[in-house]
């Protein structure tokens, strides 16, 4: 048996176009050796890690992502584990108003329920279409694999740490909307910023965890959907629209 119980991600929209993915799968296994992963077009992979500690994927022919997995005895009941990954996207910038389609990894086993919080620029009216992914009111993973042990590293991007509590929406637009948009732009220019230099110093043997908070800024909105299928890549459609109190026409 080899099976995602659950995929939860925590995803950070820019208005420049630019997109930090946490991807946390919770993952059963007594088959596998290997985990294909295959990322959005464009997609810069940042870490990985199995059960919290880091790994360095490998590479299929095709490009996509082999990240190696534990795997049970067969005929035993696999338990839970879990499989991480953070990447970068960049997309273009924002208008006025627009449509925005966020691209998730496709997978080459099955995922039975899907959790995604998405944060966006407060600046920002965002609704979802309708298609795969259906609005809910927030809940935790239900997979004890993606809810690790009180006193953990909590907000830490290639830790399995528990996603935090998404900031209510709001259509009030004022100044401390704007100082967290600003916060917002500035964390993920950090987290951009850190990577490259790490990269470009040679500091980086292969693909390491990159050890800093989550930018976790704004409104959000939290989505769900079913099973998705092996090798399908689940996308959600969004629409957006600069609140007419920020100076929108």
């Amino acid at each position: 048996m080899a099976n995602i119980e659950e995929a939860r991600y925590q995803v950070l929209l820019s208005s420049e176009g630019k997109s930090i993915v946490q991807a946390r799968y919770a993952v059963r296994n007594n088959q596998r050796n290997f985990l294909m992963i295959t990322l959005p077009s464009g997609a810069t992979l940042w870490s990985a890690s199995l059960a919290g500690k880091a790994i360095r994927p490998g590479q299929s022919p095709d490009g996509s992502l082999l990240l190696p997995l534990d795997k049970a005895r067969t005929g035993e009941e696999a338990p839970e584990f879990a499989v991480e990954i953070v990447y970068l996207t960049r997309g273009t910038a924002w208008n006025d108003k627009g449509q925005f389609k966020l691209a998730l990894p496709a997978l080459d086993l099955p995922v039975s329920r899907t959790g995604l919080l998405v944060y966006h620029p407060p600046l920002f009216k965002v609704t979802p279409e309708n298609g795969a992914f259906r609005m809910e009111p927030y809940e935790n993973p239900t997979s004890i694999a993606l809810n690790p042990p009180a006193g953990g590293l909590g907000g830490v991007i290639g830790s399995s740490s528990p996603t935090p509590k998404p900031a209510p929406a709001s259509s009030d637009v004022d100044a401390k909307d704007e100082s967290r948009l600003r916060q917002s732009q500035a964390a993920t220019r950090l987290l951009v910023d850190k990577f490259r230099a790490d990269s470009t110093a040679g500091k980086r043997a292969g693909i390491l965890p990159v050890r800093v908070s989550f930018p976790a800024f704004g409104p959000s909105l939290y989505l769900v959907s079913e099973l998705t299928g092996e090798n399908k890549a689940p996308t959600a459609d969004l629409t957006y629209q600069r609140e007419k109190k920020a100076g929108g026409k």
